[in-house]
């Protein structure tokens, strides 16, 4: 494993979890817990994630899809021509915009902000951090990782959701 990185390094909560068994895997499938039980740990690697974005399929994205499905009709195969509206959501949703956020700050900047986890580690420990801290035991997990109430790190949502006016606002500082 990785080491935990400098910058990671004294932010509270970085190596400490909370957790609860939420699913049981027993004979190829999960179910869930009917008593879960609360699980306290602490480590010495790279935490991840760093930040949370909404990525929740409930909740998540409308996405219009279109492509050809593949219909068998006697011995042929056949694309028949195909849209839709699908609700997705995942890091393959996330991700993207995290890029998307970093360019729309890069086009206002003389310099590109680069790489920014030395930062935001610095800039969640202070009194006007940028990030939305997600850390309630009862109503932040990940099926696993819960929410450490009072830490500014979580394993379930790293530093927490972003307002990105005020990360924007960090980083020009930083360069002034």
């Amino acid at each position: 494993m990785n080491p935990t990185p400098r910058y990671q390094q004294g932010v509270s909560g970085v190596n400490t979890f909370r957790a609860e068994n939420f699913l049981t895997y027993k004979n190829g499938k999960f179910t869930l817990t009917k008593h879960p039980h609360i699980i306290f740990g602490t480590g010495n690697s790279r935490n991840i994630p760093d930040v949370a974005g909404n990525a929740d399929l409930q909740t998540g994205y409308a996405t219009y899809v279109t492509g050809k499905n593949p219909v068998l009709k006697g011995k042929k195969v056949l694309r028949i021509p195909s849209t839709k509206w699908l609700i997705g959501g995942g890091t393959s949703y996330t991700s993207p915009q995290m890029a998307g956020a970093n360019a729309v700050m890069n086009s206002g900047r003389q310099t590109p902000i680069g790489f920014w986890n030395p930062q935001i580690y610095k800039f969640a420990q202070e009194s006007d951090s940028p990030f939305n801290v997600l850390d309630d035991a009862d109503n932040n997990n990940n099926l696993y990782y819960t929410g450490q109430p009072g830490k500014i790190y979580n394993q379930a949502s790293g530093l927490g959701t972003i307002n990105f006016t005020q990360l924007y606002n960090k980083f020009a500082d930083e360069t002034n």
